[in-house]
């Protein structure tokens, strides 16, 4: 650490760790997803109330791959005190929110996803002294 950087408050650390581990997690999910659309569109159908898949496809899921990617590397420039990473995962973070609800249709929206969204957001924004 330099002499000009502050310590990593712990909980600035634990938000990192967290997004690490579910944009991580996501990234291959949606991989998976798209590699395996067939079988993932089976699986939609059989265990959610989708009757039919035809209003995504695999560059759906490979939309939210790459943003995913996006909040991945926003969480690795918070951990590192940059403030330009809070930019980059908020913008990937909205997009993920709102993407399901215009893609498919306004009943995709998560109100789950809109909760952690907006703890992870202010948790960020509280932190964001702590950034340059």
């Amino acid at each position: 650490m330099n002499s000009n950087q502050q310590a990593r408050p712990f909980m600035l650390k634990a938000l990192c760790i967290l997004t690490f581990t579910g944009s991580s997690v996501a990234f291959v999910g949606y991989f998976f997803a798209s590699l395996f659309f067939e079988r993932t569109s089976e699986l939609i159908i059989k265990y959610s109330s989708w009757q039919s898949t035809e209003a995504i496809s695999p560059v759906y899921f490979n939309v939210l791959m790459v943003l995913f990617a996006l909040s991945l590397t926003g969480a690795i420039r918070m951990w590192k005190q940059h403030v330009d990473g809070f930019i980059l995962y908020l913008f990937s973070q909205l997009i993920i929110l709102f993407l399901p609800a215009v893609w498919v249709n306004w009943q995709a929206f998560s109100t789950t996803n809109l909760i952690f969204t907006l703890v992870f957001t202010a948790g960020y924004a509280i932190h964001l002294k702590w950034m340059k």
